[in-house]
């Protein structure tokens, strides 16, 4: 008889497969990645074909999905470079109140067990699915995209709080004032945190191993974490947003750990969320249908009353930028899970509700349409003066590579156009050559004492038409548009082609 560890690996290989196989299969009908790989999980596991078994095994790697899952949520999620003022605080804690209430009395009416630590995933909003819609719809850098997503950010740290507090039954006032100064050490001191490390990682010479010590600290918190009772993936969650800073200098590293967390772990974790599912029953379908309703219902009315707090004018792109479902929402759940505070049978109707309610919700933001927006026709044979670029980055020479670092990390692009002091374009610096010095070198490095590539300008009288065969001929990522003298305009990025495209 093949022994659970052996039987494992055929198991691992299967759901890798058969998830990524029915993520691209499901793309075309704007099903989310995380509920495709989850609906793989149902259909393999004991909900319906039987075919896998979650075992010791799988469950270890899911929670190591889990915590390396919030580890990059906290690095990359949790973008608060403006201090939120009392107002959102305000919005943010309606936000809360409001669904957890429906969701308790709904919960109470029918005398259900473990409604409290139930009610905070299916209540709290996930700020990864919105910073992905906000960028779809092109707004995350704007007022309004700024004021969706931290609204998001609040409400979710606060339903962190709730979820440990709750989970801890014996000391919840202890849990609550813990974690609340855990959450405030980390925002007040996180540049400290992340300068000590890089000193440390100096001293030791040892940037070959950077990525083993990431994971290392994280494995070993995660264990002490555990051993204190509070939960290794929640403090991989903060200890993510520790490294924030010292990820924007090294990109290369966070790419690392983001190709190990997408490639590897991400699969299993949200395929066992979907291997945990039980036998899907019409109970677990109405009940899931129920809390679809109260959940959505809930949330709209909690963003549409908390618009007026912060004078959002669009109240009901507030109340549906709310519903975001499928980030932390579904870790809490498969926490709860295994550490045994709820049963299968709550666990798979809730999965069911935040699958549901994650599909209805990018559907929605995807047909919005913002007051005063309007898409203009653009023809090739314009002059590339009618395209309207306001918000982009450039490099000057005496400009650092940790001010480099930071761009690439904000645009998530690879070139950036170097410009002396007239704004005369002079060359174009590659995130590759940022990738070949040492990064305790990046705040002496000068960006004119690196390797710079040959900038392709385009005067901008010509038609945009010209600049799309530019970019083709030279197999150019960025050409500096320049006006008469010769001063920079604007860069135009392939991206930006893709954009004038679909216009």
């Amino acid at each position: 008889m093949i022994n659970s560890t052996i039987i494992s690996f055929l198991y691992v290989g299967v759901i890798i497969l058969i998830a990524k196989v029915l993520e691209e299969g499901l793309k075309k009908f704007y099903i989310p990645a995380f509920v495709s790989i989850i609906i793989s999980g149902i259909i393999l596991g004991p909900a319906v074909l039987n075919f896998i078994v979650p075992n010791q095994s799988i469950n270890f790697l899911s929670q190591l999905g889990i915590t390396f899952i919030l580890f990059l949520a906290g690095a990359e999620e949790f973008n608060l470079n403006e201090r939120p003022n009392i107002k959102l605080f305000v919005a943010s804690l309606i936000q809360v109140l409001i669904p957890i209430t429906f969701i308790l009395l709904f919960f109470k009416l029918i005398n259900t067990e473990n409604a409290l630590i139930l009610a905070v995933p299916l209540a709290m909003t996930s700020t990864g699915p919105l910073a992905r819609a906000l960028s779809d719809m092109n707004i995350s850098k704007t007022k309004t995209g700024t004021t969706l997503f931290y609204q998001a950010v609040i409400t979710e740290i606060i339903f962190i709080i709730l979820f440990v507090g709750f989970s801890q039954k014996t000391r919840i006032l202890e849990a609550f004032i813990g974690t609340s100064l855990v959450i405030i050490a980390i925002f007040a001191l996180g540049q400290i945190y992340s300068k000590i490390f890089s000193k440390i990682l100096y001293l030791l010479k040892a940037r070959e191993i950077e990525l083993a010590l990431i994971i290392s600290i994280i494995l070993i918190v995660g264990y002490f974490s555990d051993y204190y009772g509070f939960n290794a993936a929640i403090s991989a969650l903060f200890l993510g947003y520790l490294f924030r800073d010292y990820f924007e200098d090294r990109q290369e590293i966070l790419e690392r750990v983001r190709g190990l967390t997408y490639g590897f772990f991400e699969p299993i974790f949200f395929a066992d969320i979907g291997l945990e599912v039980v036998k899907i029953t019409a109970n677990i379908v109405i009940m899931s249908l129920i809390l679809v309703g109260i959940v959505l219902s809930s949330k709209l009315f909690s963003g549409y009353l908390s618009s007026d707090i912060i004078k959002f004018q669009n109240k009901w792109l507030n109340s549906w930028a709310q519903t975001a479902k499928g980030g932390v929402d579904t870790s809490l759940l498969l926490i709860s899970l295994l550490s045994n505070y709820i049963t299968g049978y709550q666990y798979s109707f809730s999965v069911l509700t935040i699958a549901i309610v994650a599909i209805i919700f990018p559907f929605v933001l995807r047909k919005w349409k913002l007051p005063g927006e309007k898409i203009e026709n653009i023809k090739l044979s314009m002059p590339l003066s009618t395209i309207k670029v306001d918000d982009y980055d450039i490099l000057h020479c005496d400009s650092t590579l940790s001010d480099a670092a930071k761009i690439f990390s904000k645009r998530d692009i690879n070139e950036i156009v170097v410009v002396n002091r007239d704004m005369v374009p002079i060359g174009v610096f590659s995130i590759r050559s940022l990738i070949d010095v040492d990064p305790n070198n990046y705040e002496n490095t000068m960006i004119c004492e690196t390797y710079l590539k040959q900038v392709e300008v385009l005067l901008y009288n010509n038609t945009i038409g010209e600049a799309i065969r530019r970019i083709k001929d030279k197999d150019a990522y960025v050409i500096a548009i320049i006006d008469k003298d010769g001063k920079l305009v604007f860069p135009l990025y392939r991206r930006d082609i893709l954009r004038i495209y679909s216009r």
